[in-house]
Protein backbone atom coordinates (compact mmCIF):
# COMPACT_ATOMS: atom_id res chain seq x y z
CA UNK A 1 0.00 0.00 0.00
CA UNK A 2 1.37 3.59 -1.17
CA UNK A 3 2.16 6.18 1.72
CA UNK A 4 1.99 9.77 1.79
CA UNK A 5 5.54 10.07 1.09
CA UNK A 6 5.82 8.50 -1.69
CA UNK A 7 2.60 10.56 -2.98
CA UNK A 8 4.52 13.69 -2.10
CA UNK A 9 7.65 12.58 -4.09
CA UNK A 10 5.61 11.27 -7.21
CA UNK A 11 3.89 15.01 -7.22
CA UNK A 12 7.02 16.60 -6.63
CA UNK A 13 5.96 18.34 -3.47
CA UNK A 14 6.69 18.16 0.51
CA UNK A 15 4.26 15.57 2.66
CA UNK A 16 2.65 18.53 4.47
CA UNK A 17 1.44 19.98 1.29
CA UNK A 18 0.07 16.42 0.66
CA UNK A 19 -1.71 16.14 3.84
CA UNK A 20 -3.12 19.69 3.53
CA UNK A 21 -4.85 18.68 0.24
CA UNK A 22 -6.50 15.83 1.74
CA UNK A 23 -7.49 17.39 4.46
CA UNK A 24 -9.08 20.73 2.51
CA UNK A 25 -7.12 23.13 4.18
CA UNK A 26 -5.84 25.87 2.99
CA UNK A 27 -5.44 27.35 -0.87
CA UNK A 28 -3.33 25.43 -3.23
CA UNK A 29 -1.80 26.62 -7.47
CA UNK A 30 -4.59 23.95 -9.34
CA UNK A 31 -1.25 22.49 -11.07
CA UNK A 32 -0.19 21.77 -7.16
CA UNK A 33 -3.31 20.08 -6.52
CA UNK A 34 -3.75 18.46 -9.98
CA UNK A 35 -0.51 16.74 -9.11
CA UNK A 36 -0.90 15.46 -6.21
CA UNK A 37 -4.59 14.31 -7.28
CA UNK A 38 -2.55 12.27 -9.97
CA UNK A 39 -0.44 10.98 -7.80
CA UNK A 40 -2.98 9.95 -5.56
CA UNK A 41 -4.67 7.72 -8.63
CA UNK A 42 -1.45 6.42 -10.12
CA UNK A 43 -0.57 4.68 -6.97
CA UNK A 44 -3.96 3.94 -5.78
CA UNK A 45 -3.36 5.60 -2.47
CA UNK A 46 -6.00 5.63 -0.09
CA UNK A 47 -5.95 8.06 3.13
CA UNK A 48 -6.60 6.72 6.11
CA UNK A 49 -9.54 7.82 7.73
CA UNK A 50 -8.71 7.26 11.03
CA UNK A 51 -5.86 9.99 10.45
CA UNK A 52 -8.03 12.11 8.54
CA UNK A 53 -10.23 12.41 11.60
CA UNK A 54 -6.50 13.10 13.89
CA UNK A 55 -6.53 16.03 11.76
CA UNK A 56 -9.84 16.86 11.21
CA UNK A 57 -11.53 17.08 15.14
CA UNK A 58 -14.03 14.28 13.74
CA UNK A 59 -14.78 11.27 11.90
CA UNK A 60 -17.90 11.40 9.73
CA UNK A 61 -18.21 7.68 12.01
CA UNK A 62 -21.01 6.97 14.02
CA UNK A 63 -21.05 3.87 16.84
CA UNK A 64 -23.99 1.75 16.72
CA UNK A 65 -24.40 -0.60 19.90
CA UNK A 66 -26.61 -3.03 20.18
CA UNK A 67 -27.67 -6.33 22.54
CA UNK A 68 -26.53 -8.47 19.76
CA UNK A 69 -26.66 -9.01 15.82
CA UNK A 70 -28.97 -11.93 15.43
CA UNK A 71 -32.16 -10.46 16.72
CA UNK A 72 -34.76 -9.29 14.14
CA UNK A 73 -34.81 -5.45 16.06
CA UNK A 74 -31.63 -5.11 16.68
CA UNK A 75 -30.80 -6.19 12.55
CA UNK A 76 -33.61 -3.76 11.18
CA UNK A 77 -32.45 -1.06 13.30
CA UNK A 78 -28.60 -1.34 12.40
CA UNK A 79 -29.94 -1.38 8.44
CA UNK A 80 -32.38 2.17 8.91
CA UNK A 81 -29.60 4.03 11.27
CA UNK A 82 -26.80 2.63 7.86
CA UNK A 83 -29.78 4.08 5.82
CA UNK A 84 -30.08 7.52 7.65
CA UNK A 85 -26.45 7.75 7.73
CA UNK A 86 -25.87 7.03 3.83
CA UNK A 87 -27.58 10.50 3.24
CA UNK A 88 -25.13 12.16 5.19
CA UNK A 89 -22.30 10.45 4.11
CA UNK A 90 -21.46 9.07 7.29
CA UNK A 91 -19.87 5.59 8.26
CA UNK A 92 -22.10 3.23 10.75
CA UNK A 93 -19.61 1.51 12.87
CA UNK A 94 -21.45 -1.85 14.92
CA UNK A 95 -20.52 -3.52 18.07
CA UNK A 96 -22.59 -6.01 20.39
CA UNK A 97 -22.97 -5.37 24.25
CA UNK A 98 -22.72 -9.07 24.65
CA UNK A 99 -26.10 -9.12 27.08
CA UNK A 100 -23.66 -7.93 29.96
CA UNK A 101 -22.40 -4.58 31.14
CA UNK A 102 -19.01 -5.36 30.83
CA UNK A 103 -19.52 -5.72 26.97
CA UNK A 104 -21.66 -2.58 26.65
CA UNK A 105 -18.64 -0.65 28.60
CA UNK A 106 -16.28 -2.19 26.09
CA UNK A 107 -18.18 -1.64 23.25
CA UNK A 108 -18.69 2.60 23.94
CA UNK A 109 -14.64 1.93 24.41
CA UNK A 110 -13.86 1.27 20.98
CA UNK A 111 -15.95 3.22 19.95
CA UNK A 112 -14.21 6.26 21.58
CA UNK A 113 -10.37 4.39 20.25
CA UNK A 114 -11.97 4.81 16.72
CA UNK A 115 -12.63 8.17 17.38
CA UNK A 116 -16.05 7.85 16.36
CA UNK A 117 -18.00 11.45 16.31
CA UNK A 118 -21.10 10.16 18.45
CA UNK A 119 -23.06 7.00 19.94
CA UNK A 120 -26.53 5.59 19.48
CA UNK A 121 -26.60 2.94 22.37
CA UNK A 122 -28.98 0.21 22.80
CA UNK A 123 -27.76 -0.49 26.36
CA UNK A 124 -29.88 -2.94 28.84
CA UNK A 125 -27.12 -3.48 31.23
CA UNK A 126 -25.17 -0.25 32.16
CA UNK A 127 -26.78 1.48 35.05
CA UNK A 128 -28.34 4.68 35.05
CA UNK A 129 -25.90 6.33 36.92
CA UNK A 130 -23.17 4.75 34.57
CA UNK A 131 -24.67 6.43 31.54
CA UNK A 132 -25.72 9.84 33.45
CA UNK A 133 -21.80 9.59 34.21
CA UNK A 134 -21.46 9.21 30.26
CA UNK A 135 -23.41 12.20 29.59
CA UNK A 136 -21.34 14.41 31.91
CA UNK A 137 -17.92 13.69 29.75
CA UNK A 138 -19.76 15.66 26.89
CA UNK A 139 -19.61 12.58 24.78
CA UNK A 140 -22.61 12.43 22.08
CA UNK A 141 -24.87 9.81 22.11
CA UNK A 142 -28.72 8.57 21.69
CA UNK A 143 -30.15 6.52 24.36
CA UNK A 144 -32.61 3.66 22.67
CA UNK A 145 -36.03 2.72 23.75
CA UNK A 146 -34.95 3.52 27.73
CA UNK A 147 -35.84 6.09 29.62
CA UNK A 148 -33.47 8.17 32.31
CA UNK A 149 -34.90 11.08 33.35
CA UNK A 150 -31.56 12.91 34.17
CA UNK A 151 -30.88 12.46 30.42
CA UNK A 152 -33.96 12.51 29.11
CA UNK A 153 -33.06 14.66 26.24
CA UNK A 154 -31.25 11.64 24.59
CA UNK A 155 -33.43 9.20 24.79
CA UNK A 156 -35.81 8.25 22.12
CA UNK A 157 -38.09 5.51 23.07
CA UNK A 158 -40.93 3.51 22.42
CA UNK A 159 -44.04 4.50 24.21
CA UNK A 160 -44.64 0.63 25.24
CA UNK A 161 -47.43 1.78 28.60
CA UNK A 162 -49.69 3.14 25.60
CA UNK A 163 -48.44 0.56 23.42
CA UNK A 164 -49.62 -2.28 26.20
CA UNK A 165 -52.99 -0.11 27.18
CA UNK A 166 -53.89 -0.23 23.10
CA UNK A 167 -53.35 -3.81 22.84
CA UNK A 168 -55.30 -4.39 25.96
CA UNK A 169 -58.34 -1.96 25.44
CA UNK A 170 -58.27 -3.29 21.88
CA UNK A 171 -59.62 -6.83 23.38
CA UNK A 172 -61.84 -4.99 25.64
CA UNK A 173 -63.41 -2.97 23.16
CA UNK A 174 -64.62 -6.40 21.75
CA UNK A 175 -66.20 -7.95 24.72
CA UNK A 176 -63.43 -9.64 26.40
CA UNK A 177 -62.84 -9.17 30.30
CA UNK A 178 -61.12 -12.28 31.23
CA UNK A 179 -57.84 -11.36 29.50
CA UNK A 180 -54.54 -13.10 30.42
CA UNK A 181 -51.19 -11.30 30.07
CA UNK A 182 -48.28 -12.35 29.43
CA UNK A 183 -45.08 -10.34 30.39
CA UNK A 184 -41.24 -10.26 30.05
CA UNK A 185 -38.56 -10.82 33.11
CA UNK A 186 -40.14 -8.61 35.93
CA UNK A 187 -37.11 -7.60 36.63
CA UNK A 188 -36.76 -5.03 33.75
CA UNK A 189 -37.73 -1.67 33.83
CA UNK A 190 -39.50 -1.87 30.28
CA UNK A 191 -41.43 -5.50 31.14
CA UNK A 192 -42.96 -3.18 34.40
CA UNK A 193 -44.17 -0.68 32.35
CA UNK A 194 -45.49 -2.50 29.79
CA UNK A 195 -47.14 -4.80 32.48
CA UNK A 196 -48.60 -1.14 33.85
CA UNK A 197 -49.97 -0.27 30.57
CA UNK A 198 -52.54 -3.84 31.01
CA UNK A 199 -53.16 -3.03 34.50
CA UNK A 200 -54.24 0.40 33.83
CA UNK A 201 -56.44 -0.74 30.67
CA UNK A 202 -58.35 -3.04 32.90
CA UNK A 203 -58.52 -0.77 36.01
CA UNK A 204 -60.04 2.10 33.57
CA UNK A 205 -63.20 -0.63 32.70
CA UNK A 206 -63.80 -0.98 36.35
CA UNK A 207 -62.83 -4.94 36.03
CA UNK A 208 -61.05 -6.28 39.05
CA UNK A 209 -57.37 -7.66 38.04
CA UNK A 210 -56.72 -11.15 38.35
CA UNK A 211 -53.28 -11.91 38.99
CA UNK A 212 -53.46 -15.13 37.62
CA UNK A 213 -53.91 -14.03 34.66
CA UNK A 214 -50.37 -12.36 35.37
CA UNK A 215 -47.64 -14.46 33.97
CA UNK A 216 -44.38 -14.13 33.94
CA UNK A 217 -41.88 -15.10 30.69
CA UNK A 218 -38.44 -14.22 29.37
CA UNK A 219 -39.47 -13.35 26.10
CA UNK A 220 -38.35 -16.77 24.81
CA UNK A 221 -40.21 -18.84 22.93
CA UNK A 222 -40.27 -22.14 25.46
CA UNK A 223 -41.55 -19.18 28.09
CA UNK A 224 -44.39 -18.21 25.99
CA UNK A 225 -44.72 -22.10 25.59
CA UNK A 226 -45.25 -22.69 29.41
CA UNK A 227 -47.09 -19.53 30.12
CA UNK A 228 -49.78 -20.64 28.10
CA UNK A 229 -49.94 -23.95 29.92
CA UNK A 230 -50.25 -22.36 32.88
CA UNK A 231 -53.08 -19.87 32.09
CA UNK A 232 -54.93 -23.11 30.77
CA UNK A 233 -54.80 -25.07 33.80
CA UNK A 234 -56.99 -22.35 35.69
CA UNK A 235 -60.37 -23.42 36.42
CA UNK A 236 -61.91 -19.75 34.77
CA UNK A 237 -59.66 -19.20 31.72
CA UNK A 238 -59.06 -16.11 29.89
CA UNK A 239 -60.79 -15.41 26.72
CA UNK A 240 -58.36 -13.42 25.35
CA UNK A 241 -54.35 -12.94 25.64
CA UNK A 242 -52.07 -10.20 25.69
CA UNK A 243 -48.73 -11.48 24.82
CA UNK A 244 -45.53 -8.79 25.48
CA UNK A 245 -43.08 -10.34 23.10
CA UNK A 246 -43.27 -12.10 19.32
CA UNK A 247 -40.94 -14.64 20.41
CA UNK A 248 -43.32 -15.93 23.56
CA UNK A 249 -46.39 -15.87 20.95
CA UNK A 250 -45.12 -18.47 18.69
CA UNK A 251 -44.94 -20.29 21.66
CA UNK A 252 -48.30 -19.87 22.55
CA UNK A 253 -49.11 -20.67 19.42
CA UNK A 254 -47.65 -24.01 19.38
CA UNK A 255 -49.44 -24.86 22.93
CA UNK A 256 -52.29 -24.13 20.90
CA UNK A 257 -51.81 -26.12 17.91
CA UNK A 258 -50.26 -29.24 20.05
CA UNK A 259 -53.25 -28.71 22.37
CA UNK A 260 -56.43 -28.58 19.93
CA UNK A 261 -57.21 -24.74 21.41
CA UNK A 262 -58.67 -22.84 18.50
CA UNK A 263 -57.73 -19.14 17.77
CA UNK A 264 -59.58 -16.78 18.02
CA UNK A 265 -62.67 -19.48 19.07
CA UNK A 266 -61.11 -20.73 22.07
CA UNK A 267 -59.08 -17.74 22.60
CA UNK A 268 -58.18 -14.48 21.03
CA UNK A 269 -54.61 -13.29 21.00
CA UNK A 270 -52.97 -9.52 20.42
CA UNK A 271 -49.17 -9.82 20.62
CA UNK A 272 -46.05 -7.48 20.30
CA UNK A 273 -44.38 -7.72 17.07
CA UNK A 274 -41.58 -5.45 16.27
CA UNK A 275 -40.08 -7.16 13.41
CA UNK A 276 -42.98 -8.81 11.79
CA UNK A 277 -42.00 -12.18 13.33
CA UNK A 278 -45.52 -13.02 13.80
CA UNK A 279 -46.85 -12.37 10.24
CA UNK A 280 -46.11 -16.12 9.41
CA UNK A 281 -48.17 -17.47 12.10
CA UNK A 282 -51.87 -19.24 11.60
CA UNK A 283 -54.31 -17.32 12.06
CA UNK A 284 -52.48 -13.73 11.04
CA UNK A 285 -52.07 -12.72 14.70
CA UNK A 286 -53.44 -9.29 15.20
CA UNK A 287 -50.49 -7.29 16.92
CA UNK A 288 -48.82 -4.02 18.07
CA UNK A 289 -46.41 -3.00 15.19
CA UNK A 290 -43.81 -0.69 16.15
CA UNK A 291 -41.81 2.01 13.25
CA UNK A 292 -38.57 0.90 13.76
CA UNK A 293 -37.48 3.23 11.27
CA UNK A 294 -39.11 6.47 12.86
CA UNK A 295 -36.81 5.74 15.53
CA UNK A 296 -34.16 5.23 13.55
CA UNK A 297 -34.40 8.54 12.25
CA UNK A 298 -35.35 10.30 15.15
CA UNK A 299 -32.49 9.01 17.15
CA UNK A 300 -29.92 9.84 14.09
CA UNK A 301 -31.42 13.57 14.32
CA UNK A 302 -31.04 13.80 17.90
CA UNK A 303 -27.46 12.33 17.61
CA UNK A 304 -26.92 15.49 15.17
CA UNK A 305 -28.23 18.23 17.06
CA UNK A 306 -26.00 17.07 19.60
CA UNK A 307 -23.16 17.17 17.60
CA UNK A 308 -23.94 20.25 16.31
CA UNK A 309 -23.89 21.37 19.61
CA UNK A 310 -27.86 22.27 19.32
CA UNK A 311 -28.98 20.57 22.66
CA UNK A 312 -32.70 19.56 23.14
CA UNK A 313 -34.47 20.77 26.29
CA UNK A 314 -37.48 18.83 25.40
CA UNK A 315 -38.54 15.76 27.28
CA UNK A 316 -37.25 12.35 25.77
CA UNK A 317 -38.72 11.67 21.83
CA UNK A 318 -41.83 8.74 22.28
CA UNK A 319 -42.29 6.94 19.15
CA UNK A 320 -45.77 5.40 19.10
CA UNK A 321 -46.96 2.00 17.87
CA UNK A 322 -49.72 0.85 15.16
CA UNK A 323 -52.35 -1.85 15.92
CA UNK A 324 -51.88 -4.02 12.86
CA UNK A 325 -55.49 -6.09 12.74
CA UNK A 326 -55.22 -9.99 11.92
CA UNK A 327 -57.67 -12.80 12.42
CA UNK A 328 -56.43 -13.86 15.74
CA UNK A 329 -59.26 -12.05 17.85
CA UNK A 330 -63.10 -12.80 18.06
CA UNK A 331 -65.71 -10.09 18.76
CA UNK A 332 -67.43 -10.92 22.00
CA UNK A 333 -69.59 -7.55 22.31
Amino acid sequence: MASIKEVAALAGVNRSTVSRIINGEGSFRSDTKRRVEEAMAQLDYRPSAIARSLAKSHSNMIGLMVTYYTGGFFGQMMNQVQLELDVQNKFLLTAQGHHSADGEKKAIEKFKDLRCDGFILHSRYLSDEELIALSKTKTPFVLLDRYIEEIKQQCVTFDHQKASALATSYLLERGHTNIGCITGPLGRVSSQIRLTGYKNAIAEKGIALNPDYIVEGDYELDSGYEAMAQLMSLEQKPTALFSTGEEMTRGIMKYCYEHQIRCPEDISIISYDSVNSCRGLYPQVTTLDFPISDMAHEAVLLLNAQLKDQSSEQGQLSVSPRIQEGNSVINRA
